[in-house]
């Protein structure tokens, strides 16, 4: 499975390399608390990803994102506190209107398929699950930098398989907030700082330039 989405994303990449008008490199430390069907546990997450994007004359941006997840799940009686590593191929839609010369807003929907297993050599488990999000907010430009705070909302659907069976869970708390801190060091070029508080809280360091 790991395999045929690094092919799937290398054909895609290929098929459109002379459209792509965006590359970025984003780094997250984040957690979220998951719903089991008796319990809530909480996964740690620390994730790299590369992203690829091509945007239109309207302002709409469309792109594709591989990464790799560093993970842990504890606090759950229905599955061992264990670690994992994941991979995961991501698509994304992002519009942004201007309002005036400094503010304008911006939509963002995200959906990606994210798969991986344990070191366990007894009893390994796998772990699998698709995620959906949408963003919604606002951007002020002064000079060299953009703020701009966001209210996300987000649906997981994933479960957890061993030897004992499999546990199914979703996201607990679907709402986040969160502000990003965008530092232009050339005109099309910039470093993003993003915190984030709700249902998945964290921290996002993206590196970034649009052609």
């Amino acid at each position: 499975m790991r395999f045929s989405l690094l092919v799937l994303f290398l054909l895609c990449a290929g098929k459109v390399h002379a459209d792509w008008t965006g590359v970025a490199v984003e780094i997250a430390d984040f957690k979220s608390d998951w719903k089991f069907s008796d319990s809530v546990g909480e996964a740690q997450i620390t994730s790299i990803n590369f992203q690829i994007e091509e945007r239109t004359e309207a302002g709409l941006s469309g792109g594709v994102a591989i990464g790799y997840i560093s993970m842990r799940v504890t606090g759950d009686s229905e599955v061992d506190n264990r670690r994992y590593d994941a991979e995961y191929l991501q698509v994304f839609l992002r519009q942004e209107v201007s309002i005036s010369e400094n503010v304008s807003l911006h939509g963002l929907f995200n959906f990606s398929y994210n798969t991986g297993d344990d070191d366990e050599s007894d009893n390994s488990a796998d772990i699998d699950w698709s995620e959906a999000s949408l963003q919604i907010g606002a951007s002020y430009r002064f000079t060299n930098l953009k703020i701009s705070p966001y209210v996300a909302y987000y649906d997981i659907d994933g479960d957890i398989s061993d030897d004992n069976g499999t546990a199914d869970f979703e996201m607990d708390d679907p709402v986040s907030q969160g502000i990003r801190f965008d530092y232009y060091i050339q005109p099309t070029s910039f470093i993003r700082f993003a915190f984030q508080a709700g249902g998945q809280a964290g921290g996002y360091l993206t590196f970034a330039s649009h052609y």
